[in-house]
């Protein structure tokens, strides 16, 4: 018995050991033991991530993260990050989308039932705020308050509003300040700025606007020491330089004590600026500002300057004396005659001698002038029983000259009457040494005009050079081919020339001429010293002007018309007469003066030759014309 109970305890004993190794006794689960679901999940979102956290699950040796834009979220539908922690960031998410996640534990024993679900929307950073655009030369400063965790920022901008990622132009900085460059002056632009954080850029901040705008310099000093030289119905005015100045503006007016509210500007002005277009004779007043980007000056000190010479005032008296008459005639009767006439204070004409290839001489009885100053003032017409209706005269500003035109018959005449000024002698050597140009006109036999330029030696004697004629043939008598002789009256002869007879005006600078020949052609001839210092501008063109025009074809005629220059030499006309009654006025025209008076003109058919006289009040041209040739006289 005692042996089969020690065998009975060893068979009990095995069996035990071999119920332990199964993993339990007899009728118990012998399943291995799974971890438990983890508990107390939660999900964070962040800029294209969303955080998972849980608590951790006792005896697990990892854990699964399953995600999906779709609820419910498994095992089977879910995406699966694997982690050892109790936390995972899963990055890469589209922002503003949903997404949901659950979490299992996993160890030896295998994987764990799914946790709760959770979710989480991941979302864009948040764009910058203070943005603020500060304007410079062509640059603005952008600046906006940091965002923590930025990697890099965007500056978008344009000219129009509203400024977008997409419309804008972009400019990439790493600091929360950018200066954009290369920007217009003047030209409004607009800027948004967009935060960069983890390669995700955020949408725009509110937009600001600047206008690039130069720096700008100090505005100048005030002109100083400004003067005022007086012109021909002009004045200079000249300063010394002003440091920073770019141009300066000259302010005039006829009061004193001009200041930039009342007066007249003449803007981009530099010193030695010639101010034209003033009144003869009438004080002006000047003051200068200097002018840079940063602004305009004060005015500098005033100066007073008065334009020269002071327009004429023309009265029944300037009549008065004697006066040398030289007179052309085309047409039916051609020819020229000679007068000397009186002419007392009341206009009575009194006919001293006379001469020519016309006789008996047109008798005038009277002249009338009309009176005052500017263009009306200094026109002269014949008056009393015998007179002549169509005869129309002008004055010139020197009062010693008179130029007209007139109807006789059937034929037109060019009269230029020389006043025998008191006290003036004249000699030989008024002649001598001296450089003119002329002009000269034809009729008769011939028609034709034409023009030199001309020297005297010490003897008086004359060379030609520079001749001309309406044909356009250049033909020169030989040198010193004769000389010029005057008497004590005045009256010039030339040695070879027995038919011509001259005047010599007062001022010793213009004679004024005619003469014949046996074959029948009759000439005016006009002769002006030049040089002699006179220097001319286009100003002394400027103003009102009347011009007489005398044709010499066998047709002939005349006509005269009121004229005025502006300062850019175009001339328009006023007024216009011809021997027909015609008074449709001509187009304009453009003309200028060379420093040594000589005439140019944009006439078609142009004016081939012209000039102004020494006294810059008496203007001879020659020309083609659409039916024949003429000379033309306008009086200042």
């Amino acid at each position: 018995m005692k042996r089969k109970n020690g065998f009975s305890a060893l068979v009990a004993m095995f069996l035990a050991l071999v119920m332990a190794g199964c993993g339990g006794g007899g009728g118990g689960d012998s399943s291995p033991a799974l971890p438990s679901a983890p508990a107390s999940v939660s999900a964070t979102p962040g800029i294209g991530e969303v955080t998972i956290n849980w608590t951790g699950v006792t005896g697990a040796t990892s854990y699964n993260v399953y995600r999906s834009q779709t609820s419910p979220v498994t095992k089977t539908t879910g995406t699966k990050t694997t982690v050892t922690d109790n936390a995972v960031v899963v990055a890469g998410l589209d922002n503003g989308i949903k997404y949901y996640f659950v979490v299992t534990a996993v160890n030896a024993n295998g994987e764990s039932a799914v946790s709760v679900e959770v979710s989480a929307t991941p979302v864009l950073p948040s764009p910058p705020t203070g943005v603020k655009a500060t304007p410079g030369d062509t640059t603005v400063t952008v600046r906006w308050t940091a965002v923590s965790g930025a990697t890099s920022y965007n500056v978008y901008r344009s000219q129009t509003s509203p400024v977008t990622k997409t419309t804008g132009t972009k400019t990439t900085g790493t600091d929360n300040s950018l200066v954009v460059t290369g920007l217009n002056n003047g030209t409004p632009y607009y800027f948004v700025v967009t935060v960069v954080v983890n390669g995700l850029e955020s949408l725009e901040s509110s937009q600001d606007t600047a206008t690039p705008t130069p720096v700008l310099p100090p505005v100048p000093s005030v002109p100083s020491n400004v003067t005022g030289t007086p012109g021909a119905g002009s004045a200079t005015i000249t300063w010394p330089a002003v440091a920073g100045a770019t141009s300066y503006n000259i302010y005039y007016s006829t009061s004193a004590g001009v200041i930039k509210a009342t007066g007249t500007k003449v803007t981009g002005a530099v010193s030695g600026s010639s101010v034209p277009g003033l009144i003869r004779g009438v004080p002006y007043f000047f003051r200068v500002t200097a002018v840079n980007a940063g602004g305009e000056s004060g005015e500098s000190n005033e100066v007073t300057a008065t334009p020269n010479p002071p327009n004429p005032v023309f009265s029944q008296a300037d009549l008065a004396g004697t006066w040398n008459i030289r007179v052309i005639r085309g047409g039916a009767s051609s020819g020229m005659y000679l007068v000397t006439a009186s002419v007392d204070s009341t206009g009575i004409v009194n006919i001293l001698g006379s001469g020519g290839s016309i006789s008996p001489i047109p008798g005038l009885s009277a002249l009338s002038i009309t009176t005052g100053t500017g263009a009306p003032a200094g026109v002269v017409t014949e008056t009393g029983a015998v007179s002549n209706p169509t005869f129309h005269g002008k004055m010139s500003s020197g009062k010693n000259l008179i130029v007209g035109t007139s109807t006789q018959g059937t034929s037109f005449a060019l009269h230029i009457f020389v006043k025998r000024v008191s006290g003036v002698t004249y000699s030989s050597d008024d002649l001598a040494n001296k450089t003119f140009r002329y002009h000269r006109i034809y009729t008769g036999s011939s028609n034709f005009w034409e023009k030199a330029n001309g020297s005297t030696n010490a003897s008086s004697q004359i060379t030609l050079t520079a001749l001309e004629d309406s044909s356009g043939t250049l033909t020169l008598p030989p040198g010193n081919y004769t000389a010029f002789s005057v008497d004590s009256t005045g009256i010039v002869t030339i040695g070879n020339e027995p038919m011509f007879s001259g005047v010599l005006s007062s001022d010793k600078k213009i004679i004024v001429g005619t003469s014949t020949d046996p074959a029948g052609k009759y000439s005016l001839r006009i002769i002006q010293v030049i040089g002699l210092n006179q220097n001319y501008t286009p100003e002394d063109l400027f103003g009102i002007t009347i011009a007489h025009a005398f044709g010499s074809s066998p047709t002939s005629g005349w006509a005269y018309a009121t004229r005025t220059t502006d300062l850019s030499g175009t001339v328009t006309f006023i007024d216009f007469l011809d021997q027909d009654g015609v008074t449709t006025l001509l187009g304009p025209f453009t003309w200028n003066v060379d420093s040594q008076g000589y005439l140019i003109t944009s006439i078609t058919p142009p004016a081939v030759g012209g000039g102004m006289t020494f006294g810059k009040d008496m203007i001879v041209r020659v020309g083609n014309g659409s039916s024949g040739y003429y000379m033309e006289i306008t009086m200042q």
